[in-house]
């Protein structure tokens, strides 16, 4: 379960044996509680909820736009027989039970020709691809873009070759990833 009310979300809460301050949210699995940030928590609520309702949705992006606890969810799915407006009524009818309608305005849309890049099987079926990055560096402070195709994928970094040559990419490091184009071959 978890709280996302103004009241919770502006005050500090004693969540197990420790206070936590905003921004930071939380939500209970069975005796334990972990934080989150606030689109962390979002997105992990958002994917959790779709699958257990639809479970053949893949989720490819989450988004949420305004203000953090009045602004508008922007959700992009995918399914194996594509994204039709059947599809994306029956998705926000599920993030509507979810309690997610009553934070936030919702949208819901098929990836379109330049699908997000979420999960490293995301990352997989894009290999061959000129993919788009945007990479905070360490430490978080300034992010830039890295453009290229997309060479190799292990389980926490990626390999992009840009014009300067191929450069390996730590996946906590990116922040945004879309494929912008087809097969570089």
């Amino acid at each position: 379960m978890a709280c996302y009310c103004r009241r919770c979300f502006k005050q500090s809460k004693l969540v197990g044996e420790k206070w936590v301050s905003s921004p930071l949210f939380y939500w209970a699995k069975g005796e334990m509680t972990a934080t989150a940030t606030g689109h962390e928590a979002i997105e992990v609520e958002v994917e959790a909820q779709l699958a257990r309702e639809l479970p053949d949705v893949d989720l490819r992006e989450v988004q949420v736009v305004g203000a953090a606890t009045s602004g508008t969810l922007r959700v992009v799915i995918d399914h194996p027989d594509g994204v039709d407006h059947e599809l994306c009524v029956a998705t926000t009818r599920a993030l509507e039970r979810a309690g997610l309608r009553d934070r936030f305005g919702i949208e819901v849309s098929s990836p379109g020709p330049q699908p997000p890049l979420r999960t490293p099987e995301h990352y997989r079926q894009a290999i061959g691809q000129r993919v788009t990055l945007r990479v905070v560096a360490e430490g978080g402070s300034r992010a830039r873009s890295v453009t290229g195709t997309l060479g190799s994928v292990d389980d926490d970094r990626i390999e992009v070759t840009t014009v300067d040559g191929p450069e390996w990419i730590s996946t906590g490091a990116i922040r945004r990833a879309r494929v912008v184009g087809g097969s570089e071959s």
